[in-house]
């Protein structure tokens, strides 16, 4: 019988700093001498076990000294190559809890993410990776496109909302990666009222959709899309240094369950708006996510562009820990 593996793990609340609250999130710290025997499809169970939304892997290095950790995060169903809340989550415990005060970036399959105190007890912040591109296509031009296709159009049409007016918003919002692989359909709607009636049942499952037929073909065709509901709250404004101040209400519910706080969704968001609104003095998106399901979470990006792209993106927020234990493998 093969000897099992014991790894400790911690989970914690983020965006939040009240236990129970904003986006649960499992942290598995993997010692260095083990990280070649936990198996990709380890991972995927462990993440499966948990069943939140998202489960780290967090790398620990035989040089204790080294300023980076390196991270994984996965989905009850896939490996991502970057969310927001597992950064912020990951981050709280590098710069708070786990002595590793000295560590300046964390390792994700996108890229290097920098992070540091914002100066606010608990409260940290990332440097996102970023690669934004708009898709030439709609749902709705999609669905358009492909009307003779019965399989496009029953995928399709069985995930949108049955709400007139918001399956109108469905159809019409742009489709948005923040880096290849990771992908988010913009669903602006008029009102909370709306916001409110975003539900689980109708499930729209992208990975159905053949190639190219919702994203541009190529390096940005593939991974995970999701659709991500939001409201303006207040009209933008101005600081008296020129930059723009939004406040947002979210939902996200593609996966069969409510996300109660979706890091990359909110970069994304942010991007598409500061370069759609021009924002070329900076942006400050205020955006609270999981007041419905009663996990109210708040997620801070600044983002600044110029000359018709996103030049900067910094997600903030902070956390608070709520389990620590052991898993066997």
């Amino acid at each position: 019988m093969a000897s099992l593996i014991k790894l400790d793990f911690l989970t914690v609340d983020v965006f939040t700093s009240e236990r129970f609250k904003g986006n649960p999130l499992a942290v598995v710290l993997v010692p260095a001498a083990q990280r070649p025997l936990i198996l990709q499809e380890n991972k995927q169970r462990i993440a499966r076990e948990f069943n939140l939304s998202e489960t780290v892997f967090l790398h620990l290095p035989q040089d204790s000294a080294s300023t980076t950790r390196d991270i994984d995060i996965f989905t009850t169903e896939a490996e991502l190559p970057f969310a927001g809340h597992p950064t912020i989550g990951s981050a709280y415990l590098v710069l708070n809890h786990l002595s590793l005060n000295h560590v300046t970036h964390l390792i994700t399959k996108a890229g290097p993410i920098a992070i540091n105190p914002e100066g606010v007890e608990g409260v940290v912040r990332a440097q996102i990776p970023h690669a934004v591109k708009i898709h030439q296509q709609t749902i709705g031009g999609a669905l358009e496109k492909h009307s003779e296709d019965t399989n496009i159009k029953a995928v399709i049409n069985d995930g949108l909302s049955s709400d007139p007016e918001i399956r109108a918003a469905e159809l019409a919002a742009p489709v948005v990666s923040i880096v290849k692989g990771m992908t988010f359909v913009l669903v602006k709607l008029s009102s909370l009222e709306h916001l409110s009636k975003i539900t689980l049942a109708n499930r729209l499952y992208f990975d159905r959709l053949p190639s190219g037929v919702l994203l541009d073909q190529g390096e940005w065709g593939g991974g995970f899309v999701s659709r991500y509901y939001y409201v303006l709250t207040e009209d933008t404004v101005m600081d008296e240094e020129g930059k723009q101040r939004w406040r947002i209400r979210t939902r996200m519910t593609e996966l069969g369950f409510e996300d109660p706080a979706t890091g990359s969704a909110a970069c994304t968001l942010a991007s598409y708006l500061s370069l759609t609104e021009k924002a070329e003095k900076g942006a400050r998106f205020e955006i609270t996510q999981g007041v419905e399901m009663g996990r109210k979470s708040e997620i801070v990006v600044n983002a600044t562009v110029g000359k018709g792209e996103v030049k900067e993106i910094f997600l903030g927020g902070t956390a608070v820990v709520v389990m620590n234990g052991s898993i066997f493998v």
